[in-house]
């Protein structure tokens, strides 16, 4: 059944500085044990129990995850719907009040409460839920009138529509490992391969840095799940090389997988399957 969004967890047994990790799709990413310290500018932002990471579509961060007691846990849900047009209506007339506001950057941080991780917890147990896209859409609407609510949800969607970015990223990530070719690609958006390559030229990136930056994310995801070796690593995520794939890693995150699997706390045997 289609999900209106995704649910993954991180681990870490020992620090973890990644950077340049792609953002793709709006997401909210909650620490439950250890802390995450953001590069936000010039700012170093600290995330923790008491506060959540609220990040729009098409950004790159850099961070260190940071264990305490021999352990970092944090969940991050990504969005794949919007809010309802009632809703958006209401982010917009929101938004149009700060158009004569002085300029500024907002921190994506905002400090939580038990009325915010009683939603957030709500929308982590719906994945687990064989519900109907319309059930599932009731949950995660209430999720978006709650940040409103609070005047935040501006933070999760700062526009109303998609970048071309964000919707390429999407349709690859759906199987990093298959081998996708912006021709494919533009017959599955209906487009040419100019136009696709002109909108991607816009928000200064390239159809192939868009394609290794999905499949390097879904690596990241793989080494948290299970114990793969290098190789098996490269496959799934549609390299035929060990070595392309660890090079790639490491101009990605600034670490080799090597590295980045001593890290990872394993929470499951691999599916030989």
């Amino acid at each position: 059944m289609k999900a209106l969004i995704w649910v993954n967890t991180y681990h870490a047994t020992k620090p973890q500085p990644l950077r340049n990790v792609p953002i793709y799709t709006p997401s909210i990413i909650a620490v439950q044990s250890g802390r995450k310290v953001l590069k936000w500018h010039d700012d170093a932002l600290t995330f923790n129990k008491t506060n959540w990471l609220v990040i729009p579509a098409s950004q790159q961060l850099t961070f260190i995850n940071e264990p305490h007691q021999a352990h970092f846990n944090s969940t991050q849900i990504s969005f794949l719907s919007p809010p309802s047009e009632t809703i958006m209506s209401a982010l917009d007339n929101h938004n149009d009040k700060k158009i004569h506001s002085p300029p500024h950057i907002g921190k994506p941080l905002i400090a939580t409460d038990a009325a915010l991780d009683f939603v957030f917890s709500q929308l982590v147990a719906i994945v687990k839920q064989k519900l109907s896209i319309e059930v599932q859409r009731h949950y995660l609407n209430a999720f978006y009138q709650q940040l409103l609510e609070i005047g935040v949800l501006h933070l999760l969607f700062p526009a109303s529509t998609l970048s071309m970015r964000e919707k390429v990223s999407r349709y690859l990530s759906a199987n990093p490992a298959d081998h996708h070719s912006i021709e494919a690609t533009c017959r599955h958006f209906s487009t040419s391969k100019a136009t696709l390559t002109r909108h991607l030229a816009k928000e200064d990136t390239l159809f192939r840095d868009v394609l290794a930056e999905v499949r390097m994310l879904h690596g990241l995801s793989l080494m948290q799940q299970f114990s793969y070796t290098q190789l098996e690593l490269a496959l799934r995520c549609g390299y035929q090389s060990e070595a392309r794939f660890s090079q790639r890693f490491q101009q990605q995150f600034g670490i080799t997988p090597k590295q980045y699997m001593k890290t990872v706390m394993k929470t499951a045997t691999k599916n030989t399957a």
